[in-house]
């Protein structure tokens, strides 16, 4: 079973990637963290963690930061920054990190739910 990390400071925006996630008909438990201590503390007890949408703007850090915890304790996970902002520095420190895309929320619904739902078929192979 696969586990899934969502990491982001807004409820609602849990509930919009929580449907994105079931859309796509993830399989596997899903976990929810919205500070960088919470999100740290659930990586440490689900080490199993094999995929995670994680917001650059965390009370507490950024997502660069739980990036680079989850990579250093699963190489293997798939990290996406889900963040609003569509800055070019934020979305380098988060692939320096270790992320491998970055989905910026403040476009188009149709143009975000799109992305993200070909995303999660391509780590659903």
């Amino acid at each position: 079973m696969k586990t899934f990390l969502i990491v982001d400071d807004s409820h609602e925006k849990i509930l919009f990637l929580r449907a994105m996630l079931k859309r796509a008909d993830w399989k596997g438990e899903i976990l929810e963290a919205m500070t960088t201590e919470d999100a740290k503390a659930m990586i440490d007890a689900h080490p199993e963690i094999s995929a995670a949408f994680v917001d650059y703007y965390i009370p507490s850090g950024n997502g660069p930061v739980i990036i680079a915890y989850l990579k250093a304790k699963n190489p293997q996970a798939r990290i996406a920054l889900v963040s609003s902002g569509d800055s070019a520095k934020n979305s380098e420190e988060a692939k320096t990190a270790g992320a491998e895309t970055v989905i910026c929320t403040g476009y188009e619904s149709d143009v975000v739910e799109d992305q993200l739902l070909t995303l999660l078929r391509e780590w659903m192979l």
